[in-house]
């Protein structure tokens, strides 16, 4: 079994994000002539697009017995159970109760989790926790050691 989901920003943040970069062009517009008047709409909004496409990019994948995520993978052999995280556990996991050594990757959208145990006597992290927008997948995913 395989799997894999990309982490896509939420169609409503594009017309907020969009919105408020234009409002604040305008606040530093404030009327003036010249560049000034150019200028922050030329560089906010664009930049606001672009920080929002590069928010896309991110992907969890499971396949040919390795876990990616980005910035990382790790080969489904070296992992332990894998237990489901709310939005509160997820909210502890990434806050409060963390380990300093835990490995964790979400983004500010996803409301749930996956926590992974690490079983690699060789490896320090303790456990990765993995942004999800379906954990019971990703979990049968890391299961099925595929």
């Amino acid at each position: 079994m395989s799997y894999e989901e990309r982490w896509i920003v939420p169609w409503w943040w594009w017309p907020s994000a969009i919105g408020l970069a234009t409002l604040v062009a305008a606040e530093l517009h404030s009327g003036a002539p010249g560049t000034r008047a150019v200028v922050p709409y030329a560089v906010l909004v664009p930049l606001t697009v672009l920080l929002l496409a590069f928010g896309s990019r991110g992907r969890v994948r499971v396949a040919d017995g390795v876990l990616t995520v980005p910035g990382a993978r790790i080969e489904l052999a070296h992992l332990g159970d894998a237990v489901a995280l709310d939005r509160e556990q997820l909210r502890r996991q990434a806050g409060p109760s963390a380990d300093r050594n835990a490995f964790l990757v979400s983004r500010p959208w996803l409301h749930s989790a996956v926590r992974v145990l690490v079983t690699d006597p060789a490896d320090d992290t303790p456990y990765w926790v993995v942004g999800t927008r379906d954990p019971a997948a990703l979990i049968a995913a890391l299961r099925s050691r595929s």
